[in-house]
């Protein structure tokens, strides 16, 4: 029967097409937002703010921010070579899609075949019923003809004419062929992963994110705990691998995820701080201010890193890895003193039981150990591109490592060298028992947190430490060091308490070193609430006389003062603590004058500070004393991680370095940074309760103790390499102001 004169011909009929899965084989929403994520992870937080006021705002918003080039998305190709030929048959395309107009239209553009675009406006999503009311409005039911894939293609399809299914599943096809009459289909190599790889890799592989994030979880892991410190010599170039073939800001973005992953794992004992809610938000704003050094760091480097490390010569490529490293070390000092400074978990230090190595920071301090591990690094990442873009070369990568393992072999024969027990310069390399010793006992009470902040625990928590200190003294003990906070009452004002602990003393003869509270009224002042509050150390003599008491200098942010509060005072709703400690302005020495003993006591994590810690260590001082309090962190990594920068305390002075903490590491460490002795609890572990007796070797009588490089002249190294760091920047700078001259 032929055809009715009222039907419309084939070609009068509109062939409507969805762009999303259909046309490409992948969604420009998701698209859109992994480029957007990967060039600003912090954009998740408005972008969550638009979905919010619907996907219509979202793809809206997405598309003024985001310019995709149509050439790099996947078209379906078969289903683009058919609407060729209808477009050659005169058929009428229309581009109907729920992305964006904005996105739409380029893509139109580019394939060149639509006569007319329609698409959300940042109001309407045009997406199944809006979809299908809006093609009945100008084309009539059952006036069109449409290409969809997924099922909210449904509605459009029960409006069409004829349904088009392109890259759908099996359910899909047999459900449009419900909706209405089956037209051509295009299902071959379907896969319902598409859109998810593309968007995971454009935003985590391609982005160079997830390559970053392991080098930066590398980096962490080389920190105790677990302390492989190997990972440290590679990760530096296993963030540079993450930036390869990025530029500019970039860089940046890979540094910061990288940095934040190191940050995160390597501070994540922050979490075991008994506060709810503080500790996470603490654990997350200094990771994401920590993050800030590796991208500056990653930016820097490089961006100096394409050419020297791909086909420059040995020479540039060697310079490039010595500047790199040398910038390494500059915002290692920046961080080391900007607002305040937080060195804990410097490269450097990763390394700490690598003792021969360790020697170099008599010299460098730890930033040359730090140099070293990074020059290392730099250069095997150079060797691995040489690998790579050279392979016929088959033995020039080895030039790339051959200056930096000569200089870690020099490094550890000299340094081993220094630990043979023979006398240089007057001094003895290694401790031997012809010296003069000091018996010292250290307790370890491992009060919780909680319960030093109860203040009804006062008697218990006192009870507690006499009672170990007694258990653990004999009557060769000359010195009794007691943790920070060992006292939850202040012993200068305190009756009852100073009772008690200068009885100890006097009772048993000996020395006493302990962390309490001390107060001072302002001038002309009566009143308790006008004064400074200080966290302290006491030494109390054999005859129960307080002798001398040091103020703290260096405060933990938000756990000891809260800072710019007077400023902003809203801040302090944000930490647990409600008021706060004020300064020491010096450093104090504590002389036990019968025994001809010199010493000086850092409280908490001032033993992390590498130039801060050379004023306490004098050249008659015979040890230094660091008391803490670690039980904030239960038992985790901190107590591991303090005690390996504290090694390093030792070996920039020569001197040794005890120390005694609430739960952990409780230890004296040699003049040559070995951890000698540590107390371990009745279950094997550092965190228990208990005492640690050792002999710690004294300078004999009138003797001087001879003063490393370090400990006479600091940081010379460090400021080396700040400097080095402000050339690079300047340069940078000159080269970017030289591009934009030439509008580039």
């Amino acid at each position: 029967m032929p055809p009715s004169t009222n039907q419309p011909s084939e070609s009068a009929i509109k062939l409507c097409v969805d762009l999303d899965g259909t046309l490409i084989k992948t969604d420009l929403l998701w698209e859109h937002l992994a480029r957007l994520l990967r060039r600003n992870p912090l954009a998740v937080f408005p972008v969550l703010f638009w979905w919010a006021h619907g996907r219509a705002r979202l793809k809206q918003e997405l598309a003024r921010r985001v310019t995709i080039d149509p050439a790099t998305l996947p078209y379906h190709t078969e289903f683009l070579a058919w609407l060729r030929t209808q477009k050659a048959a005169g058929r009428k395309l229309v581009l109907a899609t729920a992305s964006d107009i904005a996105m739409a239209r380029p893509v139109a553009a580019y394939v060149g075949l639509f006569d007319e675009v329609l698409g959300s406006d940042g109001k309407i999503n045009l997406r199944s019923g809006n979809k299908v009311r809006l093609l009945t409005e100008k084309y009539g039911q059952k006036g069109f003809d449409y290409a969809g894939n997924s099922t909210a293609d449904y509605p459009v399809w029960r409006g069409a004419r004829q349904a088009v299914v392109v890259n759908a599943s099996r359910k899909v096809l047999q459900e449009a062929a419900q909706c209405t009459t089956l037209g051509p289909t295009f299902c071959e190599n379907f896969s319902a992963l598409t859109v998810a790889r593309r968007f995971w890799g454009e935003l985590l592989v391609r982005s160079g994110y997830l390559a970053a994030a392991g080098a930066g979880s590398i980096l962490a892991l080389a920190f105790p705990l677990p302390g492989i410190a190997g990972f440290a010599w590679v990760a530096p170039g296993l963030m540079l691998l993450a930036a390869r073939h990025q530029t500019g800001g970039d860089t940046a973005r890979i540094g910061y995820v990288a940095g934040l992953f190191w940050a995160l794992g390597s501070f994540s004992w922050l979490l075991h701080i008994p506060v709810t809610g503080f500790p996470i938000l603490g654990w997350l704003a200094l990771s994401a201010y920590l993050a800030l050094y590796p991208a500056a760091w990653v930016w820097l480097v490089a961006y100096d890193e394409s050419q020297p490390a791909a086909s420059g010569t040995w020479h540039r490529r060697t310079l490039w890895a010595l500047t790199g490293s040398a910038v390494w070390v500059a915002l290692e000092m920046l961080r080391a003193r900007l607002f305040g400074g937080l060195p804990w978990n410097l490269l450097g230090t990763s390394q700490y039981a690598m003792t021969p190595l360790v020697q170099i920071a008599r010299v460098t301090g730890v930033y040359g150990l730090s140099f070293i591990v990074v020059w290392t690094s730099l250069s095997l990442f150079s060797a691995g591109r040489l690998i790579l873009n050279r392979p016929a070369t088959r033995f020039a990568w080895q030039l790339e490592i051959v200056l930096p393992l000569l200089a870690v072999a020099l490094l550890f024969a000299v340094g081993l060298a220094r630990l043979l027990p023979e006398k240089t310069s007057g001094q003895p390399s290694k401790i031997t028992t012809k010296l003069p010793y000091l018996r010292v006992t250290m307790v370890q009470p491992s009060i919780p947190q909680t319960m030093i902040w109860n203040g009804t625990n006062d008697g218990t928590l006192l009870a507690k430490i006499l009672t170990l200190s007694r258990q653990g003294l004999t009557n060769d003990t000359d010195l009794l060091i007691w943790p920070e906070a060992s006292l939850t009452r202040m012993v200068r004002y305190d009756e009852n308490t100073y009772n008690q602990v200068t009885d100890l003393a006097r009772t048993n003869h000996v020395w006493l070193i302990l962390g309490s509270d001390d107060a001072a009224l302002h001038p002309g002042s009566t009143n308790a609430d006008d004064a400074d509050y200080f966290n302290s150390s006491f030494l109390v003599s054999p005859a129960g006389q307080l002798k001398n008491v040091y103020h703290k200098r260096k405060l933990v942010a938000f756990g000891e003062f809260i800072p710019l509060v007077r400023w902003v005072p809203f801040i302090k709703w944000f930490t647990p603590i409600t008021g706060g400690f004020a300064t020491g302005d010096h450093a104090v020495p504590f002389e036990l004058p019968n025994l001809q003993v010199h010493t000086a006591t850092l409280i908490c994590f001032e033993d992390i500070f590498p130039d801060f810690v050379r004023e306490y260590a004098t050249e008659d001082g015979d040890f230094l004393v660091n008391i803490t309090n670690d039980g904030w962190f239960g038992e985790g990594s901190a107590q591991w991680q303090q005690a390996a920068a504290a090694t390093f305390r030792a070996v920039e002075n020569g001197m040794p370095l005890l120390r005694c903490a609430n739960n952990g590491l409780t230890c004296w460490i040699d003049a040559h940074g070995h951890l000698k002795e540590y107390f371990k609890d009745a279950h094997g572990t550092i965190y228990g309760p208990g005492t640690l007796t050792v002999e710690i070797p004294l300078l004999t009588p009138g003797e001087k103790r001879v003063p490393t490089y370090y400990h006479l002249y600091g940081d010379r190294f460090g400021w080396g390499c700040v400097a080095i760091a402000i050339l690079v920047i300047t340069r940078r700078w000159q080269a970017h102001q030289a591009r934009t001259r030439l509008g580039c």
